[in-house]
């Protein structure tokens, strides 16, 4: 492990090398028109005086020397024993796609926090040259601090901008923390694996998409996990968008106004419609109340996306997901849930899929039942007309609910009370529950209301329970499963429900006797 330091001011302060020049031990020079991926301060190991040229500065690796006249330089770029004083001059330099490869696995790269860095083209951030284990941290400080920084130390502010696409490649996992990075054209961010499927960790940064016409996050080499930990977006185009061009993780939390300083609203926030591989999104305590566009617009049968979003907030004009007309998207993985969210007067929880939705309805629900701190409510199951939503494949589902019990070697009847604007048979809607089956164990066991693919059709039982606000003809029915617990627990249960262009309210509530 060693450290680093990186600053564009304090390469900028380390005078240029000189022809015909007396040089002495220790003096640090900077080459007088260095490359753009080979900015490194270079030390006098040997005294003498300088040639009449430059010398052909050696940057193949850390601590090679080259010589001018008869004086010897070494390339001590970033070296701790000499800290700022032999800066980098700028991040790309201690890339793979450098000369240089100045980073390995375990590494702190210390960048000040009034760095800034342009580059001309595609910008990639291969920080590692190879699969490894540990982490390499990039830390945004102040300079000014201590030698090496201290936690009191850390300050955001140290920014890369590049004028095409920018890329990082996970050889090795990598963390950012405070950096701004700006795409100036229409270009796109690509967070990729490079070889070794590790991670982008990036925590206190800014994303900034400058053009007006486009910008992307993507992946376009193989599988990686990306973190963004209060991490922000600026966008200036309608046309940002998550996209998935092949596959991976990407995980997002922890940030208010998510879009600060954005100056346009871009019209999908994921986008599964502009790759072929899957994005499994992850979002948690993110505000996204900027976008009043659409979060996920559905892919075609070549890629998909599933996000998450839990305990965000949301606009409440924001269209949760777009289907797509192309029909094959019926059989993709699309699918965004929304749990815990608020949209400035409620919180709801939503799933949202080619096949249907589930949502929370605070105007139909059961007199009596489930209520949480806003009032009463059910889960409202939708289907669509599509021909592969039925019942033991492809069925919508709500979500989990949970239930404490008590009772054990006894036969009990779990219900979930439903109602509908016709009868419902038991191929088209059934209860799945998971209870303590076995004494001494926390293996669980399943049980159905349908008992299997080939249980004959029947009425659901019918229920007199009262709804408030019921559907036209309305039909109150009840789903049910015995089962005998063996230990005492938790009881857990869903609904699903398979028919097509049905649809369904649902108390949330398991009532076990």
């Amino acid at each position: 492990m060693a450290d680093k330091y990186v600053s564009s001011t304090a390469y900028a302060a380390i005078p240029t090398f000189q022809t015909n020049h007396v040089y002495s031990v220790g003096d640090i020079v900077r080459p007088t028109a260095p490359g753009q991926t080979a900015q490194y301060p270079q030390r006098c190991t040997t005294a003498g005086t300088s040639g009449g040229t430059e010398p052909g500065w050696s940057n193949s690796d850390n601590g090679t020397t080259s010589t001018g006249a008869t004086c010897v330089f070494t390339n001590v770029a970033g070296q701790s024993t000499y800290g700022w004083s032999a800066a980098i001059g700028n991040v790309i330099s201690i890339t793979q796609n450098s000369s240089g490869k100045h980073a390995s696995a375990n590494d702190r790269v210390f960048v000040s926090s009034d760095h800034s860095e342009s580059i001309t083209g595609t910008g990639n951030y291969q920080i590692s040259a190879s699969n490894d284990f540990g982490t390499i941290k990039m830390i945004s400080v102040n300079k000014a601090g201590s030698v090496p920084p201290v936690a009191a130390d850390l300050q955001s502010g140290a920014a890369i901008t590049t004028s095409g696409d920018l890329v990082f490649d996970s050889h090795t996992t990598t963390y950012w923390d405070g950096f701004i990075f700006t795409l100036s054209g229409n270009n796109t961010c690509n967070l990729n694996n490079g070889g070794g499927d590790k991670t982008q960790y990036f925590k206190n940064c800014q994303f900034v998409f400058g053009s007006a016409s486009g910008g992307f996050f993507d992946n376009t080499q193989g599988t990686c996990k990306i973190v963004f930990d209060n991490t922000t977006i600026k966008v200036a185009s309608t046309g940002f968008t998550f996209k998935a061009s092949k596959t991976f993780d990407f995980t997002w939390i922890n940030t208010p106004s998510a879009f600060a300083g954005s100056t346009a609203q871009p019209s999908s926030l994921f986008n599964g419609n502009n790759g072929s591989g899957l994005l499994v999104g992850t979002i948690r305590g993110v505000d996204l109340s900027y976008l009043t566009g659409t979060l996920l617009a559905g892919s075609f049968a070549t890629g998909g996306m599933q996000i998450l979003l839990d305990s965000c907030k949301i606009n409440s004009s924001v269209t949760r997901y777009q289907t797509p007309s192309n029909g094959n998207s019926l059989i993709s993985c699309d699918m965004i849930e929304l749990v815990n969210c608020f949209d400035g007067t409620n919180f709801f929880s939503e799933r949202y899929t080619p096949h249907g939705t589930v949502t929370t309805d605070r105007s139909t629900y059961m007199n009596t039942g489930a209520a949480d701190d806003i009032g009463s409510y059910s889960r409202k199951m939708v289907t669509n007309g599509s021909p592969t939503s039925e019942l033991v494949a492809g069925a919508m589902e709500t979500f989990w609910m949970d239930v404490q019990n008590a009772v054990v070697g006894s036969v009990l009847t779990a219900s979930v009370e439903i109602i509908s604007s016709g009868s419902l048979n038991n191929v088209d809607i059934k209860l799945q529950l998971e209870y303590q089956g076995t004494s001494g164990s926390t293996v669980t066991s399943f049980i159905e209301s349908n008992a299997n693919v080939l249980t004959a059709s029947a009425a659901v039982p019918s229920s007199s329970a009262s709804w408030n606000s019921p559907p036209a003809t309305p039909v109150a029915q009840k789903l049910q499963a015995s089962f005998t617990p063996q230990k005492a627990g938790r009881v857990r249960g869903r609904v699903l429900l398979g028919a097509a262009s049905k649809t369904v309210w649902v108390n949330p509530q398991i009532k076990a006797a």
